[in-house]
C-alpha cells in the first residue's frame, strides 16, 4: 500500500499498522508471561516497562498503540498512571487495559472512571489478551488517521481560502 499520509507522531500510516504493547507492571514474571503469550503474533510488538516512573515516556517513545497498565506498583500506583496518561497530550488517547489480580465491580468502575478503556484480571486467556490489543489497536490506529486526514482538510481549507483571498486582491 503506497500511503503518503502521516499520523499525528509523523508516521507514515501504511508503517503504523502494527499495534505496538507496552506493558507497566513490576513484576518481570508477569511480564515474561504477556511477552510468550504475544511473541508469535507478527502483527504485535511488545515493549515492556517496569518503573512506573518511565511510564508515560516510555509509551511515548515506542509509540505505543495500547498499554496494559498493572494497579498495585511501587511509588506510583496503576490508578494514578492512568490519570497521567489522559493528562498528556502525548498519551491522552492511547487505550488502556487496566491489568490487575481483583475482580473487583468497585475498582473496575474506578479504572473506568479514572480513563480506562478496559480492564483484565491478570493473567488473562492468551485469545482474549490478543483479541483486545488488536480491537483497541486497530481503534486507536483509525482515530489517528481520521485524525491526520481531518487536518489535511483543514489545511486544504486555510490554503484554498489564501489563494482566493489573493485572487480576489489582484482583481
Amino acid at each position: 500500500m503506497n500511503d503518503s499520509r502521516k499520523d499525528s507522531q509523523g508516521e507514515p500510516t501504511a508503517i503504523k499498522r502494527r499495534a505496538v504493547v507496552l506493558l507497566v507492571d513490576d513484576q518481570a514474571m508477569v511480564a515474561e508471561g504477556i511477552r510468550r503469550m504475544l511473541v508469535d503474533e507478527d502483527d504485535i510488538e511488545f515493549q515492556y516497562c517496569a518503573d512506573p516512573r518511565e511510564a508515560i515516556q516510555a509509551a511515548i517513545s515506542h509509540k505505543a498503540t495500547i498499554i496494559l497498565q498493572d494497579l498495585v506498583m511501587p511509588e506510583i500506583d496503576g490508578m494514578m498512571l492512568v490519570r497521567f496518561y489522559r493528562a498528556n497530550p502525548a498519551t491522552r488517547d492511547v487505550p488502556i487495559v487496566v491489568l490487575s489480580t481483583k475482580d473487583d465491580p468497585a475498582i473496575k468502575s474506578e479504572a473506568f472512571s479514572n480513563g480506562a478503556n478496559d480492564y483484565l484480571v491478570k493473567l488473562p486467556d492468551k485469545v482474549e489478551l490478543v483479541a483486545r490489543i488488536r480491537a483497541h489497536s486497530r481503534s486507536y490506529l483509525a482515530q489517528l488517521e481520521r485524525d491526520a486526514a481531518y487536518q489535511a482538510l483543514r489545511d486544504l481549507q486555510r490554503a484554498l481560502e489564501s489563494s482566493n483571498a489573493q485572487l480576489e486582491e489582484s482583481n
